[in-house]
């Protein structure tokens, strides 16, 4: 395991003694030999209330050159209770034993755990490789429930139930001069443990490449949708119509592997973003090499999991976490196991 120099933020404020000392370049091979103990970092009492505020991002246009403004309200991050943001209160945000860390490894001491508890390496060797880490998942005895009451979601968190958030953001996209499109998002008891993003320089490539596990665990999520000022979208019976409620969910995104299919970011000439899964065997001829490659990538690399333990449009809640009542009841829903023969995603003007 990899120890670290652990920073406690208190109250937003960071104090850390200085160190003068003579900083030297170092080329790829110097930095391969690098092993240092890493940062981790453990946020006290924390409490985000942008409740009351808006802030506008413009300069996105349309086809026809129209600026598109898009209002971000309702923005905060508290103690898990919150009731959508009412009632907030700070939170720690890891804990000293399980920090957030930024470390600088090589290539051959990253391990990741696979779905069954197994340790494998997916980056290649003789590598340095940057790594931003939310806090480790436990196998075995000292896990954590990942969803209070919910043990289908695992017991392998490290956070405590004190140090999960409720966390919510509304967006108002002015689509024309008399209609503004909403859409809302609530968590509830959110945590991200077991969540990383790698990054590394690919010589062959001569290009960013990384890989990227996103989890995420929340006890509920709402979801609401409408266009301010229309029919439908007024009062709190109107609203709870369109809105979307997910119970006990969570999702582990897996995006890249790092041995033979990593993930590629790039910009076009024209500033578009473009984030690429390559094919693991695109560009190898020979036959048994192709078979290994491909025996390792469906062993080892990591999958991509959903699962919504309760669905719901429409329809209450009798309390912030409880299944609603009402509405359209779509139940278990699950995707399990997927993974990315090849995958592009990229930006386009609107």
């Amino acid at each position: 395991m990899q120890k670290h120099q652990v920073l406690a933020v208190t109250g937003l404020i960071l104090a850390a003694p200085l160190a003068l000392a003579e900083l030297q370049a170092l080329d790829d091979e110097k930095l391969a030999t690098v092993s240092g103990a890493g940062f981790g970092m453990v946020i006290e009492n924390f409490l985000y209330d942008g409740t009351q505020a808006t802030i506008t991002i413009n300069d996105i246009t349309n086809g026809s050159g129209q600026n598109v403004p898009i209002a971000v309200k309702e923005l905060y991050v508290g103690a898990t209770g919150s009731n959508k943001g009412s009632n907030l209160q700070p939170v720690n945000i890891g804990r000293l034993s399980y920090p957030w860390t930024l470390d600088l490894v090589k290539g051959e001491n990253l391990k990741t755990l696979r779905d069954d508890g197994q340790l494998v390496q997916t980056v290649p060797t003789n590598l340095s490789i940057l790594s931003f880490a939310a806090p480790d998942k436990i196998f075995g005895a000292g896990g954590q429930p990942c969803i209070s009451g919910y043990a289908a979601a695992g017991n392998n968190c490290s956070m405590r139930s004190t140090e999960k958030v409720d966390a919510g953001i509304r967006f108002d996209f002015s689509v024309t001069g008399s209609r503004t499109d909403v859409i809302n998002m609530d968590f509830t008891e959110l945590t991200m443990d077991g969540s990383y993003l790698r990054l590394w320089g690919d010589n062959s490539r001569q290009q960013l490449v990384g890989e990227a596990r996103i989890n995420l665990y929340a006890k509920t999520l709402e979801i609401l949708s409408c266009a301010t000022g229309a029919a439908g979208c007024n009062t709190a019976q109107e609203l709870a119509a369109r809105t979307i409620y997910f119970t006990n969910t969570y999702a582990q995104f897996a995006l890249g592997y790092g041995k033979s299919q990593p993930l590629l970011f790039d910009v076009t000439s024209n500033g578009q973003f473009v984030l690429e899964l390559p094919n693991p065997v695109a560009g190898v001829s020979n036959a048994t090499t192709r078979n290994q490659i491909a025996a390792d990538f469906y062993a080892n690399a990591p999958r991509t999991n959903i699962l919504i333990d309760n669905l719901n449009f429409g329809g209450t809640r009798s309390s912030p976490t409880a299944v609603p009542t009402g509405g359209y009841n779509f139940g278990r829903n699950e995707i399990s196991g997927m993974s990315f023969n090849y995958l592009k995603v990229s930006s386009h003007d609107l």
